[in-house]
């Protein structure tokens, strides 16, 4: 289980440093590629998580998970509310609408409207979330996997239809849930599945499942003429988003147990819950306030340079604030317990 626990949070903290890198001001088609298959790698990596057999009733599980998840989402959202009203005295950002409107939003919790300008990447915690109690829903209500898998993939499809017919998001993003939902299940039925699946973790599977993801992520680009995102409700087509996720997951996987274990991407990994949360909308936005002049050139080395530059520095720069938040705030991620200024205080 150990090991099992190192090779998870390397490969949550190699895929947070992903999706730092994929928030930067990076070329068009790098970013393409790094969203076919990123955000549905942390759906995966959730799922394999999951475990419905601790909880004994949906209320304990409910209640687990709105600790683990939602009251992260409300801290850190009052936190970078705190950060929007600065920055909107200081005039660094261009925003007409009601000031109380981010306050309702973030209960609302519906992505890339004016509600949650801003949020930033918080919202896959609600989204999370949300995916989640479906799954578990679907996973104690089927005891059988045949019936599960159709049910997740139903599932996918049918929030796939309704983000080509309305694209809105709906409240606590329950469309990108329901789409998500497929890499959540897959990601549980993988945990089942890894000793079988080991011996197919070699170079010549990364190769293949690699060109596969590049094949089938460039022709949805083409096809459609947009990245894949989930934040935007853009998928392209439906057989090829799905294809180019799960070819990009898979090598995703192989990579990372081919490389071992390294103490920064642990780190993040433990910490990526915290990375997500203000990487985006305090780091990245203090970030732009000292390179504005490189920010309006489409030079691709450019784009490279600050997309490079911009996450050396967040990963830097946030290290010991999680640090502090962990072990002295705590409460701000769901959990209780003695803070470690408690801990070392001397008794009397």
């Amino acid at each position: 289980m150990k090991r099992r626990l190192e090779w998870l949070d390397m490969g949550k903290g190699i895929g947070m440093v992903l999706v730092i890198f994929a928030h930067d001001h990076i070329p068009t088609q790098l970013k393409a590629f790094i969203y076919t298959f990123h955000m549905p790698l942390f759906f995966f990596l959730s799922g394999y998580l999951f475990s419905p057999t601790k909880y004994q009733r949906f209320s304990n599980f409910f209640t687990s998970k709105f600790k683990s998840l939602i009251i992260p989402y409300f801290s850190f959202s009052v936190i970078v509310y705190v950060w929007f009203l600065f920055r909107y005295r200081i005039g660094d950002i261009d925003y007409n609408g009601s000031l109380f409107k981010p306050l309702i939003g973030t209960i609302m919790g519906e992505r890339n409207t004016d509600l949650t300008v801003h949020i930033g990447a918080l919202w896959f915690l609600t989204c999370l979330f949300t995916t989640e109690l479906l799954f578990y829903l679907i996973k104690t209500g089927l005891k059988r996997n045949l019936f599960v898998v159709i049910s997740i993939i139903s599932s996918s499809i049918i929030g796939y239809l309704y983000s080509r017919s309305s694209g809105a998001p709906l409240l606590w993003n329950f469309d990108a849930a329901s789409i998500a939902v497929l890499f959540f299940g897959v990601g549980y039925m993988y945990k089942e599945l890894t000793e079988q699946i080991s011996r197919f973790v070699t170079i010549k599977v990364l190769l293949i499942v690699s060109l596969l993801n590049l094949m089938t992520g460039y022709f949805n680009y083409q096809l459609s003429g947009e990245r894949v995102d989930m934040y935007e409700s853009q998928y392209g087509n439906y057989l090829l988003f799905v294809l180019s996720a799960f070819s990009g997951i898979i090598a995703f996987l192989i990579a990372v147990q081919k490389l071992g274990t390294n103490v920064v991407f642990q780190y993040i990994g433990k910490n990526s819950l915290i990375y997500l949360a203000l990487h985006q909308s305090i780091v990245f936005s203090l970030l732009d306030m000292v390179f504005k002049r490189l920010l309006d050139t489409d030079s691709v080395v450019i784009g490279l340079f600050l997309g490079t530059i911009y996450t050396i520095i967040t990963i830097i720069v946030i290290a010991p604030v999680a640090y502090v938040i962990k072990n002295d705030f705590p409460y701000l991620l769901g959990k209780s317990g003695l803070t470690r200024r408690q801990i070392t205080r001397p008794k009397v």
